[in-house]
């Protein structure tokens, strides 16, 4: 499978892993093989069924993994030689033909022969054992228009297993680990090395209904011990940990099938999806998914002047949830801590130590968002399609973006559709602040939203009279600036004390439906207007 091929498809169940790049593509020809024609029962392990294997597999290979083309850009792949396939009591041994890679870009990485273990299952089911070899050689043309090592990828210990659905061509379930990978410059002169390396999948089938094939649960990838050095093999860069997982909840895999095979078949016409049938083969796909990516133990360094970055803890998070019900939520995280920089780029005080930042939108119309993403494709394919020729009737234009905007929104306020702050904090060791709120979407709105946030600030006036210069000495411009900006600051807030007695600093602000901007219940529409007249006091209603 050309890596270029996914580009359009959203995030979703395993169908190949870069360490075994050609896992995904293999187990598909498989599911077109003559095993797949026995429904239930795993078919016996024997010569006529290596035979047909092979001949499969020197026929779909070239078109699976094509070779570079003036036509199609991307990755080319060039097989040298046949495959064989030997049967083995419950499996298949498989030795590929010697596989090389060329990038777009005229690089080249000698991969080499790449083993499989095949074993038939039940319910056209698949078992699947992929072994890379344990070094391969990454080659660039050099003056004379001839290729020569630049890098080595070694792979220590490695175990890739996994589970093939032949009728939903797809991953089941991955269990994988690779130990002591490397990649040296062939100079010896730089080295990006990785500890190890693991991959797991685990999807469970869920009770279908309509035809579709529901499956749900989790999928996780992660790394420790990454080392980047330098040509001088000094450290640039070193990273603890990086984890990625995901949970799958109601994944309609003939839908993740059909998606597949529609990529695949443009990508080798050279052509984009048709975006209204990408689109119906989106809707409807998941029921919910979330992710998050974590890394731990971060430092880089800057050889140039030695600037360095030290991050303890870093969390990424989204999720889209309840897409195959009425409403759905959007939600998205940062969280990071233990951060230094050196020289810093701020005064030490105000330097973050810890953020977090927490968004959603909630109770999304989804047939109403479906429907807007529909009919806003079709507008920009009306807009990209040859003119009618010349006596045939033009077909009926397709909504503009303005009146597909106008009735999502109408939507979304029927909905009560909300974005919210669910939390939004930062800890320095000066000061201390957080933020919550919501806007609602109102279609009669000056804004086309109401609602506000709080936000409490702790520390600002204890950092303000600790910035003081002592009597008859005068600050630097530096410390002037920022004494001026948290000067601002103070006297736009509401001055106050916290449970504890410390002194806090709170600034209401609240969209209203007329369109003024309020804060701490004055008007600030003018002050933000430059000047302007402040939006009128809404109408009294009448009795």
């Amino acid at each position: 499978m050309r890596l270029r091929r996914l580009s359009s498809v959203p995030a979703l169940p395993l169908r190949s892993l870069r360490p075994a790049l050609i896992a995904g593509g293999m187990l598909a020809l498989v599911a077109g093989w003559p095993l797949s024609q026995a429904a239930h029962a795993a078919p016996a392990v024997d010569e006529a069924g290596a035979k047909a294997l092979a001949e499969l597999l020197k026929k779909e290979l070239p078109r699976w993994y094509p070779p570079s083309s003036e036509t199609v850009e991307g990755v080319g792949f060039e097989w040298q030689g046949e495959p064989t396939v030997k049967p083995a009591g419950d499996h298949y041994d498989v030795a590929l033909p010697r596989l090389s890679v060329e990038g777009a870009e005229g690089g080249l990485i000698d991969v080499g022969t790449i083993l499989l273990s095949v074993t038939p299952k039940d319910d056209s089911q698949f078992g699947l054992a992929v072994t890379l070899p344990s070094a391969i050689k990454v080659q660039d043309l050099d003056e004379n228009d001839e290729y020569v090592d630049v890098a080595i990828i070694s792979i220590g210990k490695q175990s890739f297993t996994s589970t093939w659905s032949g009728t939903l061509e797809t991953l089941l379930t991955v269990d994988a680990a690779y130990n002591d990978i490397a990649v040296s410059a062939a100079d010896g002169k730089g080295k990006l090395s990785v500890a190890s390396m693991t991959m797991v999948q685990d999807l469970k089938p869920e009770a279908s209904t309509g035809g579709a094939s529901l499956w749900s649960g989790p999928s996780a990838f992660a790394f420790s011990g990454l080392s980047l050095l330098d040509d001088k093999n000094k450290e640039l860069m070193k990273l603890g940990s990086a984890t990625a997982e995901a949970a799958y909840v109601r994944v309609d895999l003939t839908k993740v099938s059909a998606l597949q095979k529609l990529s695949k078949q443009t990508a080798a016409m050279g052509v984009a999806p048709n975006k209204t049938e990408l689109l119906s083969n989106l809707q409807g796909i998941f029921g919910s998914v979330t992710a998050a990516i974590r890394l731990s133990n971060l430092s880089f360094v800057k050889p140039e002047d030695g600037t360095s970055v030290t991050l303890g803890q870093f969390a990424f998070h989204s999720g889209l949830t309840d897409l195959d019900q009425p409403q759905s939520t959007v939600s998205m995280g940062i969280e990071a801590r233990d951060f230094a920089m050196t020289p810093s780029p701020a005064p030490a005080a105000f330097t973050p130590r810890a953020f977090e930042i927490k968004l959603s939108a909630a109770k999304l119309p989804n047939s109403a968002l479906w429907k807007a993403f529909t009919e806003y494709a079709k507008t920009i394919e009306a807009q990209e399609a040859p003119p009618p020729k010349k006596g045939a009737k033009a077909p009926p234009p397709p909504p503009s973006p303005e009146v597909i905007m106008l009735q999502t929104m109408a939507a979304m306020g029927e909905a009560g559709t909300e974005l919210r702050i669910d939390a939004l904090n930062l800890d320095t060791p000066a000061t201390a602040g957080t933020a919550t709120g919501a806007l609602k979407v109102a279609t009669p709105a000056a804004f086309g939203v109401t609602g506000g946030a709080t936000v409490l600030l702790r520390g600002i006036d204890a950092a303000v009279k600790a910035m003081q210069p002592a009597p008859g000495t005068k600050p630097d411009k530096e410390t002037q600036d920022l004494l001026a900006g948290l000067a601002m600051v103070q006297a736009l807030g509401q001055a106050g004390k916290d449970d504890s007695g410390a002194e806090i600093r709170t600034y209401k602000i609240d969209v209203t439906e007329a369109g003024q901007l309020l804060l701490n219940g004055a008007d600030m529409t003018a002050l933000l207007a430059g000047g302007s007249e402040p939006a009128p006091a809404p109408a009294p209603k009448k009795k």
